[in-house]
């Protein structure tokens, strides 16, 4: 594979990165062909040497999209790092595969929870709308009571969640940080 070829097809394999950022990385593997010919080395040989550039685009992809994880923990970038790791190895689209399985069976659990708390914190709008609607004197101490404990319970589940929520992103984003250092043979 000749230098031109090399490097259309790693420009071809790279994703999720801006023009620029393309650029640079392109750049960098052409000064290899560079020092290479300066070598007297041929250019079948420098890319042979430089590995397969599906592979390098694979590894540099994942890179990438774990740095933009680490600077904004967004779903959109989280989602590019997983789909970038799970294109690495088989063994990396079992696990993630696993995973979603498992977010499925819990799905139930965590929209009971999604819905269920934040009606539980607005219960007093809800007790209001009651009022409005049926008459204050239909409400009694056992209502108020009700909404009081519904309040805290909401309220300390909501702050529960999401200090579970983080360390679950936490220890996601670790597991993939583990995940590409094995890959690299760091780990």
């Amino acid at each position: 594979m000749n230098k031109d070829e090399f490097l259309n097809l790693l420009k071809k394999n790279l994703k999720y990165m801006s023009a620029q950022e393309k650029k640079d990385i392109l750049d960098d593997y052409a000064l290899h062909y560079v020092e290479g010919a300066s070598e007297q080395e041929s250019e079948e040989n420098i890319s042979r040497n430089l590995g397969d550039p599906k592979d390098i685009a694979k590894e540099l992809n994942a890179d990438y999209a774990m740095q933009k994880v680490e600077d904004k923990k967004s779903f959109k970038n989280i989602s590019n790092a997983v789909l970038s790791i799970m294109g690495l190895s088989i063994m990396n689209f079992m696990m993630v595969i696993g995973s979603l399985f498992l977010l499925l069976i819990f799905s139930p659990i965590i929209l009971a929870f999604i819905i269920g708390v934040p009606i539980m914190i607005a219960s007093p709008i809800i007790l209001i709308v009651m009022g409005i609607v049926n008459g204050f004197h239909t409400i009694g101490m056992h209502e108020v009571y009700e909404v009081i404990k519904g309040v805290v319970i909401g309220s300390l589940l909501a702050v529960v969640g999401y200090y579970i929520a983080k360390a679950f992103m936490k220890l996601f984003i670790n597991h993939l940080k583990w995940n590409m250092a094995m890959l690299k043979g760091r780990g």
